[in-house]
């Protein structure tokens, strides 16, 4: 709050009123480019730029930017620049040959850091009116309580321990429903049989339950109530729920049934994996100093339920079930969020929301995912094969390795932070990889480094992978 009131102190009135024709000018779309990877965010920038000269003249700073707020303004507006044009190649933008004239004074006699000190601001305004709006949001949108509940098709959550049972209005119907698709008619289970409902988490786009059904710890996953409103959002998750009925193998969290009253409740069933996933399991560990450390890379010298070699050998089994497909299914951003673990430490691959059967011509989009666990080829958009899951499981092995997400060094604020977008280019040009401790085993490492190749020919398959780890799980 002091670095708001200090810098509003020092704004000019003409500045101020210059600041909310700079956010028109759709600064929040500009910055969100390279996230969000939409034309249309990109040409957003273009609107900006015309600005800047007069935001230069009407506002002046009288105190020094922290150099840390222009490096962060500097990689977010360069970044999104660089993005736009290497994605958008058919596409002449109106930028500036320079991306530092984004924040570079016009005048001699502004002062030092103008234009970053006004870009904070505006970020600043900027933020704190999308912060409200989301709060505001939150409020409209009434949370499940601690006592556990779910997403009636009206958005309402019911609470307690008693049946699942959702509104009987009609809700409509998508392209390709899978309410009426014969093939999945033998999985849909009445919803009086789904009991015990508990939140077990809240995401971006849905919310999943722990409950019972016939005797059966189960998952339940829903879209949240906002996205059940969207057509390609419920068409996007009827497309995971029919790749999850198609996929059976012990390396796979089991699909157990659909349910719905409407189009909008709609909710997919599966197995209930009672240890969580592996990123709670790292940071488990990351707690707990090295000599106290139980999740280990050796099978043998541990008192624990598993060891980091066997959950990588489970992953590489269910890459293998995956890749074994014709036309192959591709699962893209592999990570340790998506890794579940069961009562008895097995380790089992989830959440199939952005796998894809592969395309004729192997070329999908790039929009999907976590920048850090995808590959090269994937990130610029071109051709690509499952050869890409080789690539995130070599991010996977890092993740293992050092107890940290991938980048996390460079992506800490106090550190300067690189933007995701940054990552991403760096990546896609082969600049950066992820990064191992001294401490891992030289096999896992040569394993690693085999998977992270930045052409994909020179990637493993996952049956070689496989083979390597269930290799060394014996030794």
């Amino acid at each position: 709050m002091f670095l708001i009131s200090h810098m509003l102190l020092v704004v000019q009135a003409e500045c101020i009123k210059a600041v909310p024709l700079y956010s028109n000018a759709s600064l929040t779309y500009c910055n969100q480019s390279a996230v969000a990877q939409q034309e249309s965010y990109c040409h957003a920038c273009e609107a900006m730029f015309p600005l800047h000269k007069s935001m230069n003249e009407m506002c002046a700073f009288n105190s020094a930017t922290p150099t840390s707020y222009i490096s962060a303004n500097l990689n977010n507006f360069a970044a999104a620049m660089t993005f736009c044009r290497t994605t958008f190649k058919n596409i002449v933008f109106n930028y500036p040959t320079d991306p530092n004239v984004i924040l570079a004074s016009t005048s001699t006699t502004t002062y030092i850091g103008i234009g970053a000190g006004v870009l904070v601001l505006v970020l600043i305004v900027v933020g704190v009116v999308i912060y409200r709006r989301r709060q505001q949001a939150g409020k409209s949108t009434p949370a499940t309580s601690g006592s556990g509940g779910y997403y009636s098709n009206n958005g309402t959550p019911t609470h307690g321990s008693g049946t699942y049972k959702g509104t009987t209005t009609h809700g409509g119907s998508v392209a390709n429903d899978i309410r009426f698709d014969p093939d999945l008619a033998r999985f849909r289970i009445p919803q009086e049989h789904i009991q015990n409902v508990t939140l077990l988490v809240k995401g971006g786009y849905g919310v999943v339950f722990r409950a019972t059904c016939h005797g059966e710890d189960v998952a339940m996953k829903q879209l949240l109530p906002s996205k059940a409103k969207d057509q390609h959002a419920i068409q996007e998750f009827m497309n995971e729920i029919r790749l999850c009925a198609r996929l059976e193998h012990p390396k796979i969290v089991r699909f157990v049934g659909i349910s719905w009253s409407t189009l909008h409740d709609l909710a997919v069933l599966s197995e209930f994996m009672a240890n969580g996933d592996v990123t709670d399991l790292l940071k488990a560990e990351r707690k707990r100093s090295p000599k106290d450390r139980v999740f280990l890379w050796d099978p043998r010298h541990n008192n624990f339920g598993t060891s980091k070699t066997a959950v990588a050998a489970d992953v590489a089994d269910a890459l293998c079930f995956l890749h074994s497909f014709m036309p192959t299914i591709i699962r893209r951003d592999l990570k340790s969020k998506n890794v579940l673990m069961g009562a008895n430490w097995d380790a089992k691959l989830s959440d199939f929301g952005i796998s894809r059967v592969a395309s004729n011509d192997n070329t999908m989009t790039s929009n999907i995912g976590t920048v850090a666990w995808i590959a090269p080829e994937v990130l610029t958009g071109g051709h690509y094969s499952e050869k890409a899951d080789i690539y995130s499981f070599g991010v996977f092995l890092s993740e293992l390795d050092t107890l940290e997400s991938p980048y996390a060094e460079m992506t800490e604020k106090n550190a300067g932070g690189f933007s995701n977008a940054r990552i991403a280019m760096m990546v896609s040009e082969g600049a950066l990889q992820p990064t191992f401790t001294d401490v891992v085993p030289s096999p896992i490492l040569d394993l690693a480094q085999k998977c992270l190749s930045f052409r994909d020919v020179n990637r493993p398959t996952a049956r070689d992978v496989a083979a390597t780890l269930r290799a060394l799980c014996k030794v």
